[in-house]
């Protein structure tokens, strides 16, 4: 008797510890998944050089549009140009990525850009995560000295 109850509560103790796992891979710093973001980044500077910021919304994260309204990021990339000049190029500087798959899936791409503008050269990062197993902008930031003159 004594030998049922302590095999049920070993079973239904392994039970409930099974169930709390979580079964995730961690993945840093691969070369694919930084191309999975260039892309996007990508999408955005080809919309951004034509003008037609209109048309960004699609790439951009929940949490982006949460604290970024579309008249604000125009206002932004729209003074951006004027105060810095259009982008004459792009170059990937450096980056970094990190992707949970599993059972707690999670996604960060950081891209760092010097890109060569008409009056001034900008540092500009664009922050990624994934959302809906799609790659989405949740950040972008520009520094430049052509900024605070």
């Amino acid at each position: 008797m004594k030998n049922r109850i302590y095999a049920s509560l070993y079973l239904f103790s392994l039970l409930f510890i099974a169930t709390g796992c979580n079964f995730n891979s961690a993945y840093l710093n691969r070369e694919e998944d930084k191309k999975d973001a260039e892309k996007v980044a990508d999408q955005f500077y080809t919309l951004v050089e034509k003008d037609d910021l209109k048309n960004l919304s699609p790439l951009l994260s929940n949490q982006f549009k949460a604290v970024t309204s579309a008249q604000k990021l125009n206002d932004y990339l729209t003074g951006t140009a004027n105060k810095l000049g259009d982008i004459k190029s792009k170059k990937l500087d450096h980056w970094e990525t990190k992707v949970i798959r599993g059972s707690n899936p999670a996604a960060k791409y950081v891209l760092y850009y010097v890109v060569e503008r008409a009056k001034f050269q900008a540092k500009e990062t664009v922050t990624l995560t994934a959302e809906n197993d799609q790659i989405k902008i949740l950040g972008y930031n520009v520094n430049s000295e052509g900024l605070l003159k």
